[in-house]
């Protein structure tokens, strides 16, 4: 998926609204981030959890943003200019550009469902970062995550096409294995569900149901079924029957020693 145009613009809008302000400060938590740390966020789109970070670890620190859209390190760089601890580099989570053991702990919201061999990038992770070392990930469980309001089968139609919007639909379920396979132990996962019942611009839902229409035009959905789907869910709102549940999955884990 293109993470650039309208749909990086909506992707910011996402991590700037409650929901995604929630899903940093449970990765923040579960970091327990401390001065002086070296952080790396990988996928870290328009910069607001490597401005979060930054603004913890202090002068004495260390704060990596790591993202494969040119456009988004470009907004990061931008959010993210009076911070001198903050660097953003466009990159290959497959292929990181830092010496083992770089880091003291690693971020990763909602990335790595995103790249075709995750296995490397979590191999990746675990190379950069220091024995003892925390990861703090989060992916969706994408078979559950779905508007509702609009005609069941047009609803259906769409949801179906967007599932080509990324490799893994249901990582939360695989990567305590692959966790595991990379060098890391202490798994532990915390679903933090939430849901929308309205579509205002605070919302998760508004912005997501624009990304979900222009990801399906030419993907066997024209422009009036996208528009169409997008008015059934307007008006559902209006009525009071909208709704929008998504499942990410907090997983944390631990580095050990090779």
């Amino acid at each position: 998926m293109d993470f650039g145009g309208d749909i990086g613009l909506w992707q910011r809008k996402i991590a700037e609204g409650l929901e995604g302000t929630s899903r940093r400060l449970a990765v923040f938590e579960a970091l327990a981030i401390s001065s002086g740390q070296a952080v790396l966020d990988l996928g870290c789109g328009g910069g607001h959890l490597v401005r979060d970070i930054a603004l913890a670890v202090g002068d004495s620190g260390r704060v990596v943003g790591l993202d494969a859209s040119k456009e988004q390190i470009t907004a990061a760089r931008s959010l993210c200019a009076d911070i001198t601890v903050a660097e953003l580099i466009e990159g290959d989570s497959t292929n990181l550009p830092f010496e083992n053991a770089s880091f003291d702990c690693l971020a990763s919201i909602q990335m790595l469902e995103y790249v075709p061999d995750v296995d490397a990038a979590i191999s990746e992770a675990r190379r950069v970062l220091k024995p003892g070392s925390k990861a703090a990930l989060i992916s969706v469980l994408w078979d559950h995550w779905r508007f509702h309001g609009a005609e069941p089968e047009l609803n259906d139609k769409m949801h179906e096409v967007f599932r080509e919007h990324c490799f893994h639909q249901m990582l939360p379920m695989e990567i305590p294995t692959k966790l595991k396979l990379a060098g890391f132990d202490g798994i532990v996962q915390k679903p933090i569900a939430f849901m929308n019942n309205t579509m205002h611009e605070n919302a998760f839902s508004l912005w997501a149901a624009k990304l979900v229409a222009a990801f399906a035009v030419g993907k066997s959905v024209d422009e009036k079924e996208a528009a169409l789907w997008l008015d059934q869910l307007e008006t559902a709102d209006t009525e009071g029957r909208f709704g929008f549940v998504s499942v990410p999955v907090l997983t944390t884990a631990i580095a050990t020693s090779r």
